[in-house]
């Protein structure tokens, strides 16, 4: 392809047609025309202009000239454009943006540490890089390096914080197309477990009765840990034994809302009922249900977590013993739907998830077709 433009040194001017200059020099200029002559000095990374990516830039600015013929803008090649279009740059708009979107509640303040913290444990992959060069190789590039992170969750997270990133470049403009992302396959998590009633009473009994009633109650009803911690008690009904689920802790953050930006009420059996009672006393409608009583302020996470490791001395995490084992023990009880609306999940799929049939269950059910095929024998008999 004949190239609409010229390389030339920096030094004497001449044209150049290999990394070299006849004056000996290395440094070079790329001009082109659109209109009036245009000239371009640096890389994508702000470095000096060698031969090579001289070539590269300008093979691509005349890609672009025949893409979109009338459309083409020349200011979009010129170096101020290309600094202004970096990675670094543009991210940081975009961590702008959630960063309001934040502060007006349509975001998870948590979600939003995480990845405003991959720009700096992963994205400085891309620094340096001008977005609108950013093609579907270097992203598979990338993906590749992701493989030193244990695990495969972790990667997904981390490309699909990518993919949204580049998701609003498009939206905004910023971007012609969104480039190809590859997919990271399989699942290599911990599998999640859950206690039966018996073993969670076991280790009630392990903690402190003057620090079991948040424990108590997650159990009972299967309230996540941040909004276990944030329930207030205007939240509480005793008259018709239910708890308003209206707002959750993200990161060091309270938000109006939960994770399912939902507010649904969860039902107090007579064990849940009884721990809420011996909370409410004294309190105000705008106190905490739950005091943390040695600061007398309302649990944190890393407390909520900390007392139970360390009462409990087991390898079941808070959660697998509260939300998972809750989801496990209540589904044989009910149907799908009863059992999704306790979760408080908009889809079926995610209660499938927190379900973990015990083993002696399951061979029940099988064990009870063998002796369903036994009577059918006896009946033929007669």
């Amino acid at each position: 392809m004949d190239l609409k433009g010229n390389i030339i040194c920096n030094k004497c001017h001449k044209g150049m047609s290999r990394p070299v200059c006849t004056c000996g020099n290395t440094i070079c200029i790329i001009r082109f025309y659109a209109g009036k002559t245009y000239e371009r000095r640096r890389d994508e990374r702000n470095n000096v202009m060698t031969y090579p990516e001289a070539l590269r830039i300008l093979t691509l600015i005349n890609n672009d000239m025949i893409t979109k013929g009338r459309l083409f803008d020349p200011q979009d090649w010129l170096d101020g454009a290309v600094k202004e279009r970096k990675f670094e740059n543009q991210i940081e708009e975009y961590y702008q943006d959630k960063r309001e979107e934040v502060e007006r509640g349509e975001l998870s303040p948590e979600y939003c540490r995480i990845i405003t913290g991959y720009n700096r444990t992963h994205f400085r992959y891309f620094h340096g890089m001008d977005i609108m060069q950013i093609s579907k190789q270097e992203i598979a590039d990338f993906k590749r390096s992701l493989a030193s992170l244990p695990k495969i969750k972790s990667r997904q997270n981390v490309l699909n914080a990518l993919k949204a990133f580049f998701n609003w470049l498009w939206v905004n403009g910023r971007i012609a197309s969104l480039p190809p992302f590859p997919t990271i396959k399989g699942n290599n998590a911990v599998p999640r477990r859950a206690l039966r009633q018996n073993a969670q009473a076991e280790l009630l009994e392990r903690i402190p009765e003057q620090l079991r009633d948040p424990y108590i109650f997650a159990m009972e009803t299967g309230v996540r840990p941040g909004e276990l911690i944030s329930i207030l008690i205007k939240s509480v009904d005793l008259n018709n034994r239910v708890v308003w689920i209206e707002r959750s802790k993200s990161g060091a953050q309270y938000r109006e809302t939960t994770k399912e930006n939902t507010k649904l009420p969860v039902p107090l059996n007579d064990v849940a009922l009884a721990a809420v009672r011996r909370n409410v006393i004294g309190k105000f409608p705008m106190d905490y249900l739950f005091i943390y009583p040695k600061t007398g302020h309302p649990w944190s996470y890393k407390t909520l977590y900390k007392v139970w490791k360390v009462n409990t001395g087991n390898d079941y995490g808070l959660y697998e013993a509260t939300r998972h084992s809750f989801c496990t023990q209540v589904v044989p009880l009910t149907d799908s739907y009863t059992a999704q609306r306790l979760m408080r999940h908009k889809d079926k799929r995610s209660t499938d998830n927190y379900y973990h049939a015990f083993s002696d269950k399951l061979l029940e059910v099988v064990q009870k077709k063998n002796n369903i095929i036994e009577l059918v024998k006896d009946d033929s008999q007669k």
